[in-house]
């Protein structure tokens, strides 16, 4: 199987020593980060729950969404897309179909963790054992191309057991053939640098504005051979945040005169983006023939 969007997607990979991913979950998300300059783009599962479905990142969302936004967003963006796949929807089996389908939609890779999905109580962080998670990233790996770029991501120190307990279950992933791994919840500098020291996988950080990491300077993760740095819900809270700002407005005022420095101006230049003056300019001389 040829994946020409993994293929790049590697290629980035080994020629950038720190590769920064944001978050994106729709066209337009995606749009403006390749045009911001990202070589490489993140389909975040909580940004799209919230944005399609309207709920918390709670394991609604199905494979078929998943593959929607995937199908969308790589037909309209060049730059290869890693797609949240939450826990691989099920057990092994489940996962090996998600790692195809996920590359027969498009995605260069995909990030697969160790959340139980959904919880067997609603107010207890659970992760899934070991014995269950290690099947699942072989059978990923035996199910897509050998370009495909799978990411496993452990809450094991998110969800308090333990940053030992986390470099254990990343360093067992490589075995399992994950490509990169990332830690989430890292609570200081001690087991941010820890992680670093004993990992045997290449290794993604969670730069996520809420967190820990998110809080220290770039360049300090930088030192430390951290490979890839992770924004997965900025663009969606920027984006957020200025809805709430014009639409508060427009609601109160009747008018977004106050607020149309938060708005792209001018308008054009999203038209453009989309490619609306362009298709206008291929397919108008066809009417002059």
């Amino acid at each position: 199987m040829q994946n020409e969007h993994a293929k790049e997607l590697r290629k980035i990979l080994s020629e950038t020593s720190f590769l920064t991913l944001p978050g994106v979950y729709d066209c337009l998300s995606a749009k403006i980060a390749e045009e911001a300059g990202f070589q490489a783009l993140f389909l975040s599962g909580g940004a799209l729950a919230y944005s399609v479905l309207g709920r918390p990142d709670f394991g609604f969302l199905s494979l078929a969404e998943f593959g929607t936004a995937i199908q969308h967003i790589v037909s309209s963006v060049h730059a290869p897309l890693i797609a949240d796949a939450d826990n691989g929807f099920g057990n092994a089996i489940q996962a090996a179909n998600t790692g195809a389908m996920y590359e027969q939609f498009g995605a260069a890779g995909l990030q697969i963790d160790d959340k139980v999905l959904p919880a067997n109580h609603p107010a207890k962080n659970e992760i899934i054992d070991w014995e269950l998670m290690g099947p699942k990233i072989k059978a990923v790996r035996t199910a897509v191309s050998d370009d495909f770029v799978i990411i496993y991501r452990t809450c094991a120190e998110l969800y308090d057991f333990g940053v030992d307990e986390a470099i254990r279950r990343i360093n067992l992933a490589k075995e399992c053939s994950a490509d990169y791994a990332y830690v989430d919840g890292i609570k200081s500098v001690e087991n941010l640098e820890k992680i670093s020291r004993e990992a045997k996988i290449p290794l993604m950080v969670n730069l996520n504005e809420k967190g820990f990491v998110g809080g220290l300077p770039t360049e300090q993760v930088k030192a430390l051979n951290y490979c890839i740095g992770l924004f997965p819900i900025s663009a969606m809270l920027a984006a957020a945040q200025g809805m709430i700002d014009v639409l508060g407005a427009l609601a109160e005022q009747g008018t977004t005169l106050a607020v149309r420095d938060k708005m792209t101006n001018p308008p054009t230049k999203i038209h453009r983006m989309m490619g609306q003056f362009s298709l206008v300019e291929k397919y108008t001389p066809y009417y002059n023939e």
